[in-house]
């Protein structure tokens, strides 16, 4: 294959060899072969840096960086600036992907002409079951235009396809639409501060139901740490809605997605005991709604 075809995968590890050994052969093994897997390790304190390690001595696309523990964000921003491919993904250590995973995904981005080319996917709850998800569209391969991106993905109610829309992994993009994006470091969540600008930097995006990339419901994970809030940062959605409505976005989109995002961190900080968090969300629910009287 031609140079400008390499595509660069990068995942970032920490304390996760119970499962990386599975993530990095399903790598390995893609129908599609001319890659490179960047491994940065974020200072793992078990035997994730060794297992690494381990397939760059067996496999020569295999790259692998240490940092001291600075976090995922950290992680990926090293990652993207040492990818050498023309295009990029992301696969978190704990996952892992399908065989055709990034074939699929390259033959739809090639054929549309698009920048980033998007997969649903599938949860592992780690006793041998895939929780399938069947999408209501029906649609198995759609084009979209950034704004009408935004528009589907603001009026779409699946909690599956929210989760899509706001996620690093489960794409693959164009590096162009990466080189002026990063990953903010002050923030263990990082997906939602990032992802929406990479759509703004396509001008064509096409969504695959192919549900290729496998998401492992790891009770030890992160994500099962976080309050509602930490998966979905309400700093990262006013940032979000304050550019689209600069932009000429649907305004009452925006709003009816803001007042969704207040409701639920309410109930969450209140059910955190996080009073001084409540009364401030609290303050902005009761303003918007003194406004409408």
């Amino acid at each position: 294959m031609m140079r400008e075809d390499q595509i660069s995968v990068i995942v970032s590890v920490y304390n996760t060899e119970q499962y990386l050994d599975q993530c990095i052969q399903s790598i390995l093994k893609q129908t599609y072969q001319n890659l490179e897997l960047i491994l940065i390790d974020d200072g793992s304190t078990d035997r994730s840096l060794a297992i690494c390690t381990h397939y760059q001595e067996l496999d020569s696309r295999v790259r692998v960086f240490h940092q001291s523990n600075q976090g995922v964000s950290k992680a990926r921003n090293y990652g993207m600036d040492v990818a050498a491919g023309d295009f990029i993904t992301f696969v978190d250590s704990d996952d892992y992907i399908m065989p055709n995973y990034l074939e699929e995904l390259f033959a739809a981005l090639k054929s549309t002409g698009s920048q980033i080319a998007i997969s649903d996917f599938q949860y592992y709850k780690g006793n041998g079951h895939l929780l399938v998800h069947m999408p209501e569209h029906k649609v198995s391969q759609h084009t979209f235009t950034p704004r009408e991106w935004f528009d589907f993905a603001y009026t779409n109610r699946d909690d599956f396809f929210q989760l899509i829309y706001t996620v690093l992994w489960g794409k693959l993009f164009r590096q162009e639409v990466l080189k002026q994006v990063f990953c903010p470091e002050d923030t263990q969540i990082d997906d939602e501060f990032t992802t929406w600008k990479t759509y703004l930097q396509a001008s064509k995006i096409v969504y695959l139901d192919d549900e290729d990339y496998i998401y492992r419901l790891n009770q030890e994970g992160l994500s099962h740490r976080r309050n509602q809030e930490d998966i979905r940062p309400l700093r990262s959605l006013e940032e979000e809605i304050t550019f689209l409505h600069v932009l000429g976005y649907d305004p009452r989109i925006l709003e009816e997605i803001y007042i969704k995002r207040l409701k639920r961190c309410r109930k969450a900080y209140l059910n955190a005991g996080m009073y001084h968090e409540y009364q401030d969300v609290d303050f902005k629910l009761r303003m918007i709604a003194k406004s409408k009287l």
